[in-house]
């Protein structure tokens, strides 16, 4: 049963697009998919060996004889134009962080590291309950083995994971 459908799904492409389009499309998802996996190994040996432990969020250079508003003012000296230039940058990176994602969900039936770059497209995006997400994300094995594989091929320290 399961050959004939896939003879009726053969037949049905061929007729229909040819064989030399099947072939390009071939080519071109395996060239892709070559690229991907070193744009992400990339990113993966970049990140800090303790990128995935959560931080506590303390301010520095807090002057406890100061007022919180001359600490305040003292810490965020953005001009317009950076102020401006980080906040394209932050929708910049959300924008990357959604379309890894989605290229992540669609790898966890296709060909590609599925996971991992579900992994690093929430990195990207700021919304509640992230940690919690990532953590459980990082509880499987596999995943951090995958990580932690890659890092040590790049001749870089492993992953510290909480």
């Amino acid at each position: 049963m399961l050959k004939e459908y896939y003879n009726n799904i053969a037949t049905y492409l061929t007729q229909n697009f040819g064989a030399n389009f099947i072939f390009l499309t071939i080519l071109i998802t395996t060239i892709a998919s070559f690229v991907y996996f070193i744009v992400i190994s990339y990113i993966i040996t970049q990140l800090d060996t303790q990128y995935f432990i959560r931080k506590n969020n303390v301010v520095k250079n807090i002057n406890p004889n100061k007022s919180a508003e001359a600490n305040i003012n003292e810490t965020s000296s953005l001009t317009p134009i950076n102020n401006g230039l980080n906040i394209v940058a932050h929708i910049a990176k959300i924008v990357i962080g959604l379309f890894l994602f989605i290229c992540g969900l669609a790898m966890l039936v296709l060909p590609g590291q599925g996971l991992i770059t579900i992994l690093i497209g929430l990195s990207l995006i700021p919304f509640p309950g992230k940690h919690k997400l990532e953590k459980n994300i990082l509880a499987r094995k596999s995943v951090r083995s995958s990580l932690n594989w890659i890092r040590i091929k790049a001749k870089k320290e492993p992953f510290i994971f909480d």
